[in-house]
């Protein structure tokens, strides 16, 4: 979400750059449920930590851009993931429900939607914890 800074939270290099994290996080998701089922090799832990943690960087950025620069949205989205996980028991639930709804709100819901992404970013961290335990 670096690409405009001082621009407003809709701009179109700030829209693009949220698009392109949340089909690269749908596509990172997706994966973790769907590789098993392809004969394909799941995401290790490392590269689940790493992407949680870039998912959890823009929705920081998002947090900066709407005005909240020193909000924690790693905490809010690890209680919004607790949240989640009360009402669907599996993080992959977590993450596609947090993910599409932060797709939904869009960069108009500033804080919101980083708080869903912080949430996906949580359940990534979850998922890479569960490595060589995952299925579909």
């Amino acid at each position: 979400m670096t690409a405009a800074p001082h621009a407003p939270l809709v701009h179109p290099a700030n829209q693009q750059t949220f698009e392109t994290c949340v089909a690269l996080t749908l596509q990172m998701v997706a994966t973790v449920e769907f590789a098993p089922a392809l004969s394909q090799e799941q995401p290790t832990r490392d590269l689940l930590l790493a992407f949680a943690r870039e998912v959890e960087r823009n929705a920081q950025a998002i947090a900066a851009l709407a005005g909240y620069g020193g909000a924690d949205v790693r905490a809010l989205g690890q209680d919004w993931y607790g949240r989640l996980t009360a009402a669907r028991d599996e993080p992959l639930q977590v993450a596609y429900h947090a993910l599409h709804s932060a797709a939904y709100l869009g960069l108009e819901h500033g804080l919101t939607t980083a708080t869903l992404l912080g949430a996906v970013g949580c359940a990534l961290r979850v998922l890479a914890q569960r490595e060589g335990r995952l299925s579909h």
